[in-house]
């Protein structure tokens, strides 16, 4: 088994029977990793217009159509994987029944997933199995399921674990449907089962506004974007400071481009990789604001947004915005929990809090369903809560020396107190009794060591990449140093090389 790209991989999307390739496509947006394509191949239509990937009669289903049912989503697979991309196969019902008899058939696929699935009967399709390679199956089966019951799944899971083949299944609270209890399990065993290591996201240098157009100008960021993407880094990502002070400033603190003004640059100059806020300081903005723009960047991008967000922390940088900095922590509750409502919802009404809408519907959707992932934040306990709450990751950064009470949140000193707050996570995820794990992204400790000199520091920071994807860290925020587009082109290759990427 090969690890995955979460960035460039496609998942074929098997709608069930009697179901059309639009369905399929709106259930796997709720699986895929941002960045991922779909594709939503569609089953012959009988004369009565019902599409059907195969029949069924008093001897099982038909084996003719069964074979070229798999037959074409093997081929359909073996063209992706030969452009390099990973492809797993996700089918629903009927659909889901394909997918397991490929799996049983063939080795041609980086995993599979099948939802409320079956094993198709018939003894020409059990003469074909031989179960070959290691790709990893997920069966799903819904406990309320009155067309595919839940023991259907369960049966599978034992055929497939009983000839060696690395199966989990997970049976959830609903019926014959992709809900989001199976999207939650879908999405969780992706990234556990079919990635090792953590994955990178690159800064763009959009804080060094000196270096001028060389940097921060349109075909700066395109070049830049564009070479990540081609380095194999997984996502892009900028900071967002509208309105920084003089004092900060001359203290150390940096200018920055509208995150979403330059994700879509971004975006614009590649296909695959993820556009990353780290983060976007949702107290300074109107939720309704705020939602408008991220979705538009989701839908021009494909889906590729990833939100990285926070409370802020700088006082004059909430004043000059005419915002309430005591309030930033109630303003970011408050955004987070409308932000699914405004990207999901018809007519959304608001009545309380700090905000007020009547029927507002906010178009288009974001691509992503149910929404971008929102990573949170903060060091804090209350950080990490609302990640549990509202949000589907953690960003915490190393924190010490006094930069704990610059920035008004908790100490991180080392890689134990780094290690002893993601067991604290775990707990409270297993108090607030969620299912799928909160993603956590981080800064190592020795990114500041490699920027002052990227010479001897590579080596170290790559070595710690490699220790904190072993304490469980799902992503890494880095940056690379350069004042000039081809120094920065050069040492994110250099950083991509030692870190083993591409």
């Amino acid at each position: 088994m090969r690890d995955l790209d979460l960035g460039t991989g496609v998942l074929v999307a098997l709608h069930g029977h009697g179901d059309d390739p639009g369905s399929a496509r709106a259930w796997a947006r709720g699986l895929a990793p941002a960045g991922w394509e779909i594709v939503a191949p569609g089953a012959p239509a009988g004369a009565d217009g019902v599409r059907s990937w195969f029949s069924t009669g008093p001897r099982g289903a038909d084996a003719g159509e069964l074979a070229a049912a798999v037959g074409r989503v093997r081929d359909l697979a073996v063209r992706v994987r030969a452009s390099g991309r990973p492809v797993v196969v996700a089918g629903f019902s009927q659909g889901g029944a394909v997918a397991l008899e490929l799996a049983a058939r063939v080795d041609d696929v980086d995993g599979v997933v099948a939802i409320c699935a079956f094993m198709a009967e018939c003894d020409e399709a059990e003469a074909e199995r031989s179960f070959p390679g290691q790709a990893p199956v997920l069966l799903v089966g819904g406990e309320q399921d009155p067309q595919v019951p839940a023991f259907m799944s369960s049966d599978a899971a034992a055929v497939f674990s009983a000839h060696g083949r690395p199966v989990e299944l997970d049976l959830v609270e609903s019926g014959h449907e992709v809900g989001t209890p199976a999207a939650q399990t879908v999405r969780s065993w992706l990234t556990r089962s079919l990635v090792s290591g953590a994955r990178v996201s690159l800064g763009l240098p959009v804080e060094r506004v000196g270096a001028g157009a060389e940097l921060v100008s349109g075909p700066a960021l395109a070049d830049l974007a564009a070479a990540y993407e081609r380095f194999g880094f997984h996502a892009a990502y900028v900071t967002d400071h509208p309105a920084p002070d003089d004092r900060w400033l001359a203290g150390g603190g940096h200018h920055a481009l509208e995150p979403t003004v330059v994700l879509a640059v971004a975006g614009a100059a590649t296909r695959r990789i993820l556009l990353h806020t780290n983060i976007y300081v949702l107290a300074y903005r109107n939720p309704f604001l705020a939602a408008k723009a991220l979705a538009s960047l989701d839908v021009v991008s494909d889906g590729r947004l990833v939100i990285g967000v926070a409370a802020g922390y700088l006082r004059p940088e909430f004043e000059a915005l005419g915002v309430d900095f005591a309030a930033r922590g109630r303003l970011l509750d408050e955004a987070l929990e409308l932000l699914p409502r405004i990207w999901s919802e018809h007519a959304v009404t608001v009545d309380g809090g700090s905000y007020r809408s009547s029927g507002v519907t906010s178009l288009p959707h974001p691509v992503q369903r149910p929404h971008p992932p929102i990573w949170v934040g903060g060091n804090s306990l209350a950080a990490m809560r609302r990640a549990v709450r509202h949000a589907q990751g953690w960003s915490p950064f190393p924190a010490t020396g006094g930069l704990e009470r610059a920035v008004r949140t908790a100490e991180i000193a080392d890689l134990d107190a780094l290690g002893s707050r993601l067991r604290r996570l775990a707990e409270l995820c297993e108090e607030a009794g969620r299912r799928d794990p909160v993603t956590t992204c981080f800064v190592p400790f020795s990114l500041p060591a490699y920027l002052e000199d990227p010479d001897a520091g590579l080596a170290p920071l790559c070595d710690e990449v490699a220790e904190l994807a072993e304490m469980g860290v799902d992503w890494v925020s880095l940056m690379v140093p350069g004042t000039t587009r081809n120094a920065v082109i050069d040492h994110a290759g250099a950083l991509a090389e030692e870190l083993g990427l591409g």
